[in-house]
């Protein structure tokens, strides 16, 4: 929660002293552990926790100096150190607060606290400039995890969820996160870190991956077939690509205009949207011909489901242009959803189909 300022913020002032109601308050609160905890004692635990944080929201800008130097002292309360951290970071976007708040989430205990809220902390750190590696790698030493996500009733496994952190981080650094990870001591790791390095196509990955003799040894093969359809050129459909309907100019043009913050997509549906929304109406369009008028027409929010507009972008852009998509997956991962995780795919779509037509990296890739 956002903490405001009140009247009882002046009688609570920044300092060591103020804080002891709240840090006597937060020792009889918490110290306790969810799985040890009946229904009854769960919903009385509730009731004392709304008790603490409204307190901590009375003491206004003081509660959150108290709250930050509180955790900075947690060593072992997993649970109130994520419940901390996610109060503090809309709260205080200080450097020192910020690299705080990773620190302490990446000491969550997935049997305490939510890993659905872990991720989406994460990924906000991330997009907050915070290097969040350490909570991507977390994520990877956390197995046959099924993450779900209520708001877009999705379930995640840990490759996806670390998917969404290790893609919105710099592709140099993710890359060379990854390429650490290769030498994990835990096997799985080492088929988590190749699938998602894989994913990257970074000139640090495809080199990396040419000389790790790991492949044949993972186990899971939708990790082995997604490496090999990176590693692996396949000669392309070249008929297919021979009449785009999009020039270069428009893909790139269009590309660069798509929406990636809320408010964004707000003002391109109410005016791109809404007049494709009418368009529709007046033509009494069924939903076969919505479906079809999306998949010819030039991208509004996103690149998915656009069939015309991916073909026009691997039969059009140049070997210059790889980095740009790859950027414009990156920025596609704007929050935790299926609709990001589409973008994300489709944009890999097109990054393999131009590394097959234009034979990219073809030095690192088996033919």
């Amino acid at each position: 929660m956002l903490l405001v300022g009140s009247a009882a913020s002046a009688a609570f002032a920044d300092t060591p002293g103020s804080c002891e109601g709240l840090r006597a308050a937060k020792s009889r609160v918490y110290g306790y552990h969810i799985s040890q905890l009946n229904e009854d004692q769960i919903e009385t635990k509730t009731r004392e926790l709304d008790t603490f944080w409204k307190q901590v929201q009375a003491a206004g800008p003081g509660g959150v100096s108290c709250i930050r130097r509180l955790l900075a002292e947690e060593k072992s309360d997993h649970i109130f150190q994520f419940d901390a951290a996610s109060m503090l970071f809309p709260a205080d976007h200080s450097p020192e607060t910020l690299k705080l708040i990773r620190d302490s989430l990446a000491q969550a205990d997935f049997q305490e606290s939510d890993p659905a809220g872990y991720l989406s902390l994460a990924m906000d750190l991330g997009q907050a400039g915070v290097d969040i590696r350490p909570l991507a790698a977390k994520l990877l030493l956390y197995p046959n995890a099924v993450i779900h996500i209520p708001e877009h009733s999705l379930d995640l496994d840990s490759d996806t969820a670390a998917l969404f952190l290790y893609g919105s981080m710099d592709s140099t650094q993710a890359s060379a996160a990854l390429i650490e990870l290769l030498q994990a001591p835990q096997p799985f790791v080492r088929s988590a870190a190749a699938h998602l390095l894989a994913e990257q196509m970074t000139p640090e990955a495809f080199p990396a991956l040419s000389k790790w003799n790991g492949v044949s040894r993972i186990e899971e093969e939708f990790r082995r077939n997604d490496i090999q359809a990176v590693m692996k050129y396949r000669p392309p459909d070249l008929e297919a690509y021979t009449h785009p309907k999009f020039t270069r100019e428009q893909v790139l043009q269009t590309i660069a205009v798509l929406p990636h913050t809320r408010k964004e997509f707000d003002e391109v549906m109410a005016t791109k949207g809404a007049a494709f929304d009418q368009q529709m109406r007046e033509k009494k369009a069924t939903q076969q011909e919505i479906t079809q008028g999306v998949a010819e027409s030039l991208p509004i929010y996103g690149v998915a489901d656009h069939s015309a507009f991916l073909t026009s972008a691997v039969a059009t852009l140049l070997p210059s242009d790889f980095d740009t998509i790859r950027q414009a997956r990156r920025r596609s991962l704007y929050n935790i959803s299926d609709e990001s995780l589409a973008e994300y795919l489709a944009y890999t779509q097109i990054m393999i189909g131009l590394l097959n037509r234009l034979d990219l990296y073809k030095e690192f890739r088996a033919h």
